[in-house]
């Protein structure tokens, strides 16, 4: 505390002088709009403490405009951070998992999509190193799918990369996928700071998507002296592409549902494989001649109708009256390779499939021996939310949340359980007896292909707001989850 100074004393006596020249009952004659700003705080604070305390939780039923997109899920909780520092690791890490020779031949369809967040710990090397083959020999997958960003992901005990042990799980037989993220998107600023709906795109040209996948391809090339060669340039473009103002462009469609949004996803993705062909034309990129670029996946639908979930649809008054895939026939069938998603409600698995939503030239395609992948597949996340997730109570602690304020833990926090898990048993039924029937075969809807098509069971590993659906639990302290260990010792 700072002695005052005889200015100081005088100017505070000046001041208190001054005050008293305005009786407090006049003050708000002398400041209104001060006045009125303070009243309207008091009444607001008083009115959410009202609505937390008195409210009781009521579910939100109204419907949406649309079916929803089974891939769009909100993060609650912060995502768990890794890697861990290395204190925080256990003493005793697990064995580090032996890939075996192969005697039998590995099924794609006994697929696993790989940990997400750049993350690859013991213990999800030792998950994802124990499926059973046809004979019972424990190893890789049949197939692995992972995103670009993650290749070099070590957060093991040994500092081994992802992209290694994705190699020696190749090298077994098994299929590797790596899809390019985050995708580009056609216009707006280079690399915008945030979107409504495209958070997970970055604009710019189809040739600025070509030398992305040069990059990513000439950097795995230099560090391990081989590229993985199967590419997926995109993902759900139609739920992740935003819908409103994007940088400085006023976008041509209105919404996911809008034909002009696909007749713009066919031309910009028709432009990438053309400017990656004149890219791997040149010289320096000679050796990437082996890369094959898949068509990637739409967000599939989801909602209340039986008829139209995991389909592919334009709807009038909640009726389909056409199919999404048509507008992209041009740029599949010049890829001739294809990606899909197919998630399926509990007790679903040969019911909600999406390869029977496909339109007859696009199944012609795949009976003609078209290469293809199911990219993600698995319960609905929206079947995993509990009603505490969309209550009111829920809805003004996510208000209070962005606002940042955190001087009222009730506002702030919500402790109650949010969201099911894979482990749960919903309607009665396991999602690993779910997955299994799934991958058995019925997920082709009776498409015949003269070769297997794979499967990516969503997921093995993940941060943030898809933890609950991750067959390996993050952190130090995670652990293998019970449909995991019983999804990879199927023998498929």
């Amino acid at each position: 505390m700072f002695p005052l100074t005889t200015h100081d004393r005088l100017r505070a006596a000046g001041y208190w002088k001054k005050m008293k020249q305005v009786p407090p009952q006049n003050f708000w004659r002398n400041h209104p709009l001060l006045t009125l700003i303070t009243a309207l705080f008091i009444v607001g604070l008083v009115l959410i403490a009202c609505l937390l305390i008195l409210q009781p939780a009521r579910v939100e039923t109204l419907p949406p405009p649309e079916p929803t997109a089974v891939s769009e899920i909100l993060p609650t909780a912060a995502p768990t951070l890794t890697p861990v520092p290395p204190s925080a690791k256990p003493a005793q890490p697990p064995p580090t998992p032996l890939i075996p020779l192969r005697t039998a031949s590995l099924n794609p369809a006994h697929g696993i999509h790989a940990p997400i967040g750049f993350q690859w710990t013991d213990l999800q090397r030792l998950a994802l190193a124990s499926f059973s083959d046809s004979t019972g020999v424990t190893g890789s997958p049949g197939l692995a799918l992972a995103l670009s960003t993650d290749m070099q992901a070590n957060n093991n005990l040994g500092g081994v990369r992802m992209e290694q042990d994705l190699y020696q799980y190749q090298r077994q037989g098994a299929q590797i996928f790596v899809r390019l993220y985050p995708q580009r998107f056609p216009g707006g600023f280079s690399e915008p700071s945030a979107s409504f709906n495209g958070r997970n795109t970055i604009s710019g040209t189809p040739q600025d998507a070509a030398e992305d996948i040069f990059t990513f391809l000439s950097e795995q090339q230099k560090r391990n002296g081989w590229h993985f060669t199967r590419l997926i340039p995109g993902n759900e473009p139609d739920l992740e592409w935003p819908d409103n103002l994007y940088g400085q462009n006023l976008l041509p469609w209105t919404s996911r549902g809008d034909p002009a949004k696909y007749v713009a996803i066919n031309t910009f993705f028709i432009q990438v494989y053309q400017a990656w062909q004149e890219r791997v034309a040149l010289p320096d990129a000679a050796l990437f001649r082996d890369v094959t670029l898949y068509f990637p996946p739409l967000a599939q639908d989801a909602g209340d109708n039986p008829d139209t979930y995991a389909g592919f649809y334009y709807y009038d008054g909640g009726q389909p009256v056409g199919n999404r895939y048509d507008r992209l026939r041009e740029a599949i069938e010049l890829y001739k390779r294809f990606a899909w998603h197919n998630y399926i409600r509990p007790g679903r698995a040969c019911q909600d499939v999406a390869a029977a939503a496909f339109p007859g030239w696009l199944k012609q395609g795949l009976e003609s021996g078209w290469p293809a992948v199911v990219g993600e597949a698995g319960w609905g996340p929206d079947n995993l939310a509990l009603p505490a997730q969309n209550d009111s109570r829920a809805h003004l602690t996510r208000f209070w949340q962005l606002l940042g304020v955190k001087w009222e833990r009730r506002l702030y926090v919500d402790d109650r359980p949010q969201w099911l898990n894979y482990d749960d048993s919903i309607n009665g039924t396991r999602f690993e007896d779910d997955i299994a029937g799934f991958t058995g075969g019925c997920y082709m809807a009776g498409i015949k292909t003269p070769q297997p098509i794979g499967v990516s069971v969503w997921l093995a590993g993940s941060e943030g707001n898809f933890v609950q659906a991750v067959g390996v639990e993050p952190g130090p302290t995670g652990a293998i989850r019970r449909w995991m260990q019983a999804y990879a010792g199927l023998r498929l």
